[in-house]
């Protein structure tokens, strides 16, 4: 019985603090804040290419530069925490989940960081 008892518990407490989280997301207004972000994404990398990236995808907070080789971002975690940036790239992913609070000038710190790896071509120095 008291199994039963702290099932249903445990279930209102999740409720609670799913509903207070909704609460807290439009209260804060965050849908426009993911839309700016996605906004300054799109403006920052509209048009830019090179040869190593095979594709850029932005979605909402999330950016991701997908890479033809891997070798092309082996470095890139040094190189971006050089620069203040904080990032882990992935198999042949160079990607940023911001947090929804970020400033647009901390946003286009990190989109810079992810462009200037490119137009330098770092990773030249790391292999």
């Amino acid at each position: 019985m008291w199994q039963f008892l702290f099932r249903i518990k445990k279930g209102h407490l999740a409720c609670s603090v799913a509903l207070k989280s909704i609460e807290v997301f439009e209260n804060n207004n965050y849908i426009a804040k993911i839309k700016n972000i996605e906004e300054i994404c799109n403006r920052e990398l509209s048009g830019f290419t090179a040869p190593e990236i095979q594709e850029i995808r932005i979605m909402g907070g999330c950016t991701c530069i997908e890479v033809t080789e891997s070798k092309y971002i082996v470095g890139y975690q040094e190189y971006a925490y050089q620069r203040g940036v904080f990032a882990r790239p992935f198999i042949k992913y160079i990607y940023a989940m911001v947090p929804y609070i970020i400033t647009e000038e901390e946003l286009v710190k990190v989109l810079s960081t992810m462009k200037e790896w490119f137009i330098t071509k770092a990773w030249e120095e790391v292999n």
